[in-house]
């Protein structure tokens, strides 16, 4: 698919995790809240249920935000995260090593500790991650094989941040994409996923990448279709009452589900 392949190609060669940091994920941004304290306290309150957890998880994201990996990371024995092009993945193993010149997210993990009730023990929880993490790998969520050409043994849990709405143009593809994906987890595995709802693009700096438009009901039929049950949703809805020429989302799902055992 040549639209596809072209959104392939803007998230490989504008993949700036800096601008889109200082336009989503710092303090005095005006998306905070949406991005980061609604989000990650109904991550928190999944993972802490002690339902979701298990040896592996597998983490999925549009860009080198690890971060979303925090919450889950003393539920689980390893972290595989997965990124959809070459410099996400060498931001993040960047970052994994401490390098001086890697981006600094530690406003997020700031955050996501406090929302966790540690935040006074941010750096132990940075460098737990750090440890949980065990490879950093490349992943075509349009590919029957999303981690081809290499294979991982099926996950417990399959994270999805903010992820297959930006890398397919149409409502069939995502749902093609969905299962392609889910091959990844175990039956019985559960899946946790965020994603925007309403929405058809965003910024980071000038640039302006697309994302699918899609409704609450659109993603529980994709889930529906691509063999899950879904146990868990919760939807927030925007507070950022301006600045619709950046971002025109106007809210974000959260849900927890799991894979069926029999399809």
């Amino acid at each position: 698919m040549a639209a596809t392949a072209s959104l392939k190609e803007l998230h490989e060669h504008f993949s700036d995790m800096q601008k889109a940091k200082e336009r989503y994920l710092v303090t005095k941004s005006a998306f905070f809240d949406d991005t980061i304290t609604d989000m990650f306290s109904k991550f928190i309150k999944i993972y802490s249920s002690g339902e979701v957890k298990g040896d592996t998880l597998i983490g999925l994201c549009c860009g080198a935000y690890i971060y979303y990996t925090l919450p889950a990371c003393k539920y689980f024995n390893k972290i595989i995260y997965a990124c959809s092009d070459d410099k996400s993945i060498q931001e993040t193993q960047k970052w994994l090593k401490n390098e001086p010149n890697a981006i600094d997210w530690s406003d997020a993990i700031k955050k996501i500790s406090e929302l966790q009730g540690n935040g006074e023990m941010w750096k132990e929880n940075q460098c737990m991650l750090q440890g949980k993490v065990q490879k950093v790998i490349r992943c075509d969520v349009t590919s029957s094989n999303p981690l081809s050409p290499i294979t991982e043994p099926q996950a417990d849990c399959l994270l999805l941040a903010h992820c297959l709405e930006h890398f397919v143009t149409d409502k069939k593809s995502y749902t093609d994409a969905l299962k392609n994906v889910s091959t990844l987890l175990k039956p019985g595995g559960h899946l946790v996923m965020s994603a925007c709802l309403e929405a058809t693009f965003y910024m980071v700096g000038d640039f302006k990448f697309p994302i699918l438009f899609m409704d609450d009901g659109f993603v529980k039929d994709a889930l529906t279709k691509a063999g899950y049950v879904i146990d868990d949703v919760h939807i927030f809805y925007r507070k950022a009452d301006s600045l619709y020429d950046i971002a025109d989302y106007k809210g974000v799902i959260v849900l927890k589900a799991h894979k069926k055992t029999e399809m």
